[in-house]
């Protein structure tokens, strides 16, 4: 069965100010006061970033001091070497600095430390060779915040280093000659989140006497390591982003010209994902499995022929990369899976000597997607373990290596994302130790979460909403591409697309609109979704262009199925609305129009407080030692928990599920009750659980008053349960719409005929082609009553088929309100929304409830 994420739907904000930006749809307004942009000027500056709202480069900490004395090295001609990094970030920061200082006259030349023989960082081998070259400043880019005995080394043999870095410091800063880092405690430099290029790209404006002008020829390889490096896109990263991106796709770097054209990306409009998934890959490979350099020289070549020949060889070892990381993949997931219990892990850490060092960092990402907990993949190599470390949000991973800094060789990095390197022997107890820490700060389960920005009506679907969301890019880190959610999609079509069908395009349809989604890699879920008459979809909006056509396209994040039309649900409908028609909507009624009143102001509730998902926590219940009653309303509610419960056959033999209250009930020792207004209660029941939401407020109030004084009550049906009440009073009596076109089908069936026999499958089917009206057939068999009662048609109904024998047709004093039938059915809708509007404005705080969970 599909498995969704748990959604986390942001509250709504309440009000927007729709006068400063008039031509902006409320809902773009909405997003934009979520990320604290609310005024006219904050919404120019995000919407419209330029060159001239960067900050003054002079800010920064030792920005003077650097500048000095690189400014010193270039009069003096002497030696200077820009220290880089085998990332990303770390590349495109030694091409900025060296075409820079080049540019100035500078004596430059550059170092990338390998990956492989020296690892992360300054290193005092390194140091010695860059002495023995003649070098008298290092530059360090995108690293040196953590290398205290290395710049210590550095300055005895009388070389001066300034450090640019944007790694998070320690409480010691290294004594070099100056350190450029936003995030020193000291520094006021307003932006503290660029990435290492963004630092250097600072350092680079201030050389160049504060030109803004002369850095926008930097923007493009600016803009490839902030992406890649995966910092919030917000203010100066917004800005290097937005405008990189137009610079990067007209560049005249013969580099990206090259690799551009190699991957049919030379006439694309660039965007975020195309760096993260296309060009950074490419780039972070040479540095990965082979030597940095190569990445270096491909963006500082001025010759074409060569960037070409470059991008070729990056092509080639991309594609080495992607099969050894495909081995440690599956090596690692096996031996989580057979060697972890992963009920009691709160941190993945894993070692072989098998592993390559310059992937794990991928392959670590990549487990954390698939069992949404932080993990450290260690390659070890003899003694020695080099590690990568990827968190989830709520989990700082460098905060939690620091508690654990004695076991360590050496570490570094950010809240997400960390390395370090550790000695074999202390594997084991670094594992425990982690743990340890994570059992204390992280709470909860580890169900994947997905953070919808806002739920959407369908009135939202709209191109122009789709066009303006484009002003919002770029998206990634800090600034996501926002995702919605809709309720009650009915899916009219679904077909896979694409190689193997791993994809699928559905046809979807809500009360006024028709639209077309887009689900990769969903093809898998296919016959489950041909099984489900409705879906609720997290998507993002967007405008799809194809041969020349734009429409408006849903591109699937995940799904959730209500319900499934399966052998169960069948036999749960047929049970449920049989009695609804014979006994359940006269007892209904009987009930939500009781005088008698009921105080329940001193019954304690238990609310669902906890992480667990309601099945879980129902599941929690059966599993001790005490009888449970769990009263379920719906059918579809009821499917959702014997679904849950299908393979579970401990519970099951434990377990009886009933429409009423019958002799053998009493046999069992949990019950699950389908009936919406039986109002008695198991004796002996030491808890009773409301699993879904009761159709009106005084059957809530008299089955509370039912219940045993003993018996711990457990409310677990939140505000989106109400729907699928809505559901079955829907199914019971449609809507005006669906009235008015059962009666414009009778009327045509009908027309110049004395009589009219047709069976009930061909109406509705009928109803279906014509009229795209799918009726259940106690709804229609409601319906047809309504008209006789009203006058309007006389029919006969039996064995499956309708007899019209008199079609009166409409006059001025037709009313449906004439109809006992009508009457008694809207009734019940208007009793369920007063009691739901109710709750939705308590919330159950209106009651008395226990602050303790199961």
């Amino acid at each position: 069965m599909m498995k969704s994420a748990i959604w986390k739907i942001i509250s709504k904000e309440k009000e927007v100010d729709i006068l400063n930006s008039p031509d902006l749809n409320p809902v773009i307004l909405q997003l934009l006061k979520k990320r604290g942009i609310e005024s006219s000027e904050q919404i120019e500056r995000f919407l419209n970033p330029c060159i001239e709202y960067m900050h003054n480069p002079m800010l920064m900490k030792d920005m003077d001091k650097a500048v000095e004395r690189i400014k010193k090295a270039i009069n003096n001609h002497e030696k200077m070497t820009v220290y880089g990094d085998y990332d990303v970030d770390g590349i495109t920061s030694t091409c900025i600095m060296v075409k820079t200082l080049k540019k100035l006259g500078g004596h430059v030349d550059y170092y990338i430390p390998s990956r492989l023989d020296e690892g992360y960082g300054l290193n005092m081998n390194s140091i010695e060779k860059l002495h023995n070259s003649g070098t008298k400043l290092i530059i360090t880019v995108d690293n040196g915040i953590s290398c205290f005995e290395e710049v210590d080394y550095a300055k005895k043999l009388g070389i001066d280093i300034i450090i640019t870095d944007h790694h998070e410091p320690q409480d010691l800063i290294p004594h070099s000659f100056a350190v450029i880092n936003p995030k020193q405690k000291s520094c006021i430099y307003p932006f503290k989140n660029l990435a290492g290029v963004g630092v250097v790209l600072k350092l680079a404006h201030a050389l160049l006497d504060l030109k803004q002008h002369a850095v926008e020829e930097y923007l493009d390889l600016a803009a490839l390591g902030t992406v890649a490096d995966i910092v919030p896109l917000l203010d100066e990263n917004r800005i290097i982003v937005k405008l990189g991106l137009e610079h990067l796709t007209k560049t005249s770097n013969k580099g990206l010209i090259a690799i551009k054209s190699l991957l049919n990306l030379s006439e694309i409009q660039l965007d975020t994902s195309k760096i993260s998934f296309l060009l950074a890959p490419r780039l972070n490979a040479a540095g990965r499995i082979s030597n940095a350099e190569m990445a270096v020289e491909l963006l500082l070549t001025e010759d074409e022929d060569k960037a070409y020949e470059l991008a070729q060889n990056l092509e080639r070892v991309n594609r080495e990369r992607q099969n050894i990381e495909s081995e440690i993949l599956n090596q690692a997931r096996n031996m989580i899976e057979h060697e972890m219990d992963l009920d009691r892990t709160k941190v993945i850490v894993a070692a072989s000597s098998k592993w390559h060092p310059g992937v794990i960092g991928i392959v670590a990402s990549k487990l954390v997607e698939i069992y949404n907990r932080p993990c450290i993949l260690i390659a070890q190599e003899g003694e020695e373990g080099k590690g990568s470390a990827r968190s989830i949000p709520g989990f700082n991973i460098f905060e939690a290596l620091s508690q654990v800094s004695h076991l360590l060789a050496k570490y570094g990095g950010h809240e997400q994302a960390a390395g370090l390197s550790i000695d074999v022997d202390k594997i084991e107890i670094f594992k425990k130790e982690i743990n340890r820490i994570a059992e204390k700060t992280m709470t909860g389960n580890f169900f994947p979460e997905l953070n919808i920005d806002m739920e959407l009506s369908e009135e939202n679907l709209t191109a122009d909403l789709a066009m303006q969301l484009e002003l919002l890019e770029p998206f990634g880190y800090g600034n996501p591409r926002p995702i919605f959610a809709c309720e009650n999609f009915y899916v009219k079509n679904i077909r896979t697309v694409g190689n193997d069908d791993k994809h699928l395009r559905l046809n979807l349809k809500t009360k006024q609109k028709e639209l077309t989604a887009i689900g990769f890699n969903f093809g898998l879920y296919k016959e489950e979704l041909n099984r489900a008459p409705i879906v609720d979809m997290a998507f993002f909006l967007e405008l799809n262009q194809w041969q020349g056509i734009t429409e408006l396209q849903l591109k699937i994040k995940d799904i959730k199925i209500p319900y499934l039309m399966d052998e169960l649900m069948i036999n749960i409908e047929e049970g449920y609305y049989k009695r609804f028609y014979s006994d359940f909507k006269n007892r209904m009624i009987c009930t939500a129009s009781s005088e008698i009143f009921s105080d329940i102001s001193n019954i304690d509730f238990v609310n669902n407080d906890t992480y667990f998902e309601k099945n879980e926590y129902v599941k929690k219940l059966f599993q001790q030692e005490r009888n449970v009653l769990v009263l379920t309303n719906t059918p579809y509610q009821a499917w959702r928990l014997l679904a849950y419960f299908k393979n579970m056959e401990a519970i099951k033999n434990e377990t009886g599920v009933f429409f009423s209250f019958e002799a053998d009930v009493w046999e069992k020792k949990n019950v699950i009750l389908i009936n919406p207004v039986d109002l008695s209660c198991k004796k002996g029941a030491d808890d009773i659980v409301f699993y879904d939401a009761p159709f009106s407020e005084k059957i809530f109030e008299l089955r509370l008053k039912n219940m045993s004084c003993s018996s711990t009550i457990h409310v677990l049906f939140k505000n989106s349960d109400f729907r699928f009440n809505h559901i079955v009073c829907q199914k019971m009596l449609p809507d005006i719409g669906a009235i008015r076109k059962i009666y414009g089908l009778i009327k045509k069936l009908s027309f110049n005929k004395s009589k009219c026999i047709f069976s009930m499958n061909d109406f509705k089917l009928a109803l279906s082609r014509s009229y795209d009206a799918d009726i259940h057939d106690l709804g229609l068999v409601n319906v047809f009553n309504i008209f006789k009662e009203i006058g309007i048609v006389d029919f006969r109904m039996k064995n499956g088929f309708i007899q019209i024998k008199n079609h009166i047709g409409l006059n001025q004093s037709t009313s449906l309100e004439k109809s006992d039938t009508y009457r008694e059915y809207f009734f019940i809708k208007q009793k369920l929304i007063e009691f739901e509007k109710m709750w939705r404005e308590y919330n159950a705080d209106g009651f008395k409830t226990k602050n303790k969970s199961n």
